[in-house]
């Protein structure tokens, strides 16, 4: 990036728009800054968000503000604002753990903390700004007359495309037309006037999302990042921008006795517009129709085509046992409580008597898989090997009830990795994305397995579609993430990474072994040895042998690879 010399003393090419920060010379149209006989080459979007902060100094300035303010609200990764920070400090030389030139405010944003000079694009003169002012005047008046005739003609389109044809969402990251059919399923209020009916309403948000997750012509938002907005005030437009989905559907749950009440409210977000909405009544056996309907409703009004087969299953009830189903809601709502062995074991015990209720409930069997496999990956098994047994034998049995059931694959996929059978579980966990494309959880399996089986960029990708899928994310999805970067050897994407996830979890042995390792590798030497220094302190018996089984690379380059880092940061027992 760095050029000496070279075209160091050229003339900026539009010396109005040219300002100094902390002596560098900055050139927007030109792409460069300068400092003496020292030159960088920005890219566009990384000079954007350096003018962006250059016009707002000493200010903090958030994610959002700035995605917003650089890439227009287009639909774009979770990291494109940490990417074009990294590589401003890169180009600045400026060390992010003494920052001269811009400052990370942990949850808050940046802040750029040099001083600006000569900026006159953010304080135009009267002059400039009377001839801008009339230009866009000018300028405004034919994007009028533009789009009131557009607007017709996209009106009849839009119409056509709703009752015609789908509207087609690419697999990417990125994008407004990722952001076309985007859906997020808020957690239904609980009007019961009950707190112990919260599973319930809990359950039937869940339901609603993974009917609705299955769709491959849908982006459907993930329950952990759903559920954040749990019992918070809603608003629709805010919850939208920050999930980056144009959809929202919300609604309620009253249950009295055995009578049930559910309203559902589909709306797009940026306009406010309700698209559909309608109330449900019946008793506690009808739940599970009123929900596919609710589903198949949700699903013609976004105008997806779905063919035959596919459309019986997208919403297809769990089971048809009232008693079943409660069983597994209760069960459901322990389980993702995500807190210790027992209330894992509690989730246990009513995933088994829902299976007991109906021996044919495939999700039931699936849950109670995923209970055992808790236990081996928690250390909470007395036999972890039989649990993962009893794990892969309850999966297969989910698979053989209901073949299309994308948590089963997920809870094999996990078993298998956990065994160390890595090719098994990777075939387990694309077969679960096969069913359930929405599956965020699956494309961070999946992404781990690429990692260690040599195919890094597909993994870099995979754990980018699941941060899109679930934007309020735990923090093993950044580690992941660094990882994935790591291995490409672009080391400062994956320190940024990694110390995303220290924020979250800061006793994470494994979080400060790979942060050590990033830092060596780009040359950080003295923060390596300090982040050496911190594994030892939580791990005093650190070993390179077991981390080797931990982390099993198949590609003998990619294991060498860590471990040089390893070794360099000080840790080389």
């Amino acid at each position: 990036m760095h050029m000496n010399g070279q075209g160091a003393g050229k003339t900026p090419s539009n010396p109005a728009r040219v300002f100094r920060v902390a002596g560098w010379v900055v050139d927007p149209p030109s792409g460069r800054i300068s400092r003496g006989a020292e030159a960088a080459q920005l890219e566009p979007k990384a000079m954007e968000v350096l003018e962006y902060l250059a016009c707002r100094p000493g200010q903090v300035v958030s994610r959002e503000e700035l995605e917003a303010a650089v890439w227009h609200n287009r639909v774009v990764s979770y990291d494109a604002v940490t990417n074009a920070i990294i590589k401003l400090r890169k180009a600045f030389k400026d060390d992010p753990r003494h920052p001269q030139i811009i400052e990370t405010l942990s949850k808050r944003g940046y802040r750029l903390v040099a001083p600006v000079g000569q900026l006159e694009e953010c304080t135009e003169t009267t002059e400039t700004a009377n001839h801008d002012r009339a230009r866009a005047q000018t300028r405004n008046r034919w994007i009028r007359v533009g789009a009131a005739t557009a607007l017709v003609v996209l009106v009849a389109a839009v119409g056509a495309l709703f009752w015609q044809s789908p509207w087609k969402v690419t697999v990417g990251t990125g994008g407004d037309q990722a952001r076309l059919k985007s859906i997020a399923v808020l957690p239904f209020a609980n009007l019961s006037g009950d707190h112990s009916q919260d599973y319930f309403a809990d359950g039937v948000t869940d339901d609603l999302i993974t009917g609705l997750a299955k769709n491959a012509d849908l982006l459907v938002i993930a329950r952990d990042s759903a559920f954040v907005y749990k019992d918070q005030p809603l608003d629709v437009r805010q919850v939208a921008e920050r999930l980056k989905v144009r959809f929202v559907l919300h609604g309620s749950v009253r249950r009295a006795g055995r009578q049930v009440r559910i309203n559902a409210q589909l709306i797009e977000a940026a306009s406010g517009a309700h698209l559909w909405a309608e109330r449900y009544d019946g008793e506690m056996d009808a739940v599970l129709n009123m929900q596919d309907k609710i589903t198949q409703n949700i699903i013609s009004a976004l105008a997806v085509k779905v063919g035959g087969g596919e459309r019986q299953d997208l919403g297809a009830p769990l089971t048809h046992s009232a008693e079943a189903h409660d069983h597994f809601l209760r069960g459901r709502q322990y389980f993702y409580l995500y807190l210790n062995r027992a209330e894992n074991k509690k989730a246990r015990e009513f995933f088994h008597k829902a299976a007991q209720a109906d021996p044919n409930f495939a999700m039931a069997y699936a849950m109670l898989a995923w209970t055992h496999v808790f236990d081996a990956m928690n250390g909470w098994s007395d036999k972890p090997e039989q649990s993962l047994r009893n794990a892969n034998d309850l999966a297969a049995r989910a698979i053989t009830l209901q073949k299309a059931l994308p948590v089963a694959y997920f809870v094999a996929g996990l078993s298998y990795r956990e065994r160390g059978e890595y090719a098994e579980a990777l075939v387990e966990a694309e077969k679960a994305i096969q069913y359930d494309p929405n599956y965020a959880n699956a494309h961070v399996l999946l992404a781990t397995l690429l990692f260690y089986s040599g195919r890094p960029q597909e993994g870099l990708e995979r754990i980018q579609k699941a941060i899109q899928l679930n934007p309020h994310h735990p923090y093993n999805y950044s580690f992941h993430l660094g990882q994935a970067y790591y291995i490409l050897r672009r080391y400062d994407e994956a320190i940024e990474a990694f110390k995303r996830s220290i924020e979250s979890s800061p006793t994470s042995e494994r979080l400060h072994v790979w942060l050590a390792a990033a830092y060596a590798q780009s040359g950080a030497i003295q923060e390596a040895k300090w982040e050496a220094t911190q594994v030892l302190t939580l791990n005093p018996g650190f070993s390179q042998v077991r981390i080797q089984k931990t982390f099993p690379f198949k590609n003998p380059a990619d294991r060498e690879h860590f471990l040089d880092g390893l070794r360099k940061a000080g840790l080389a027992q």
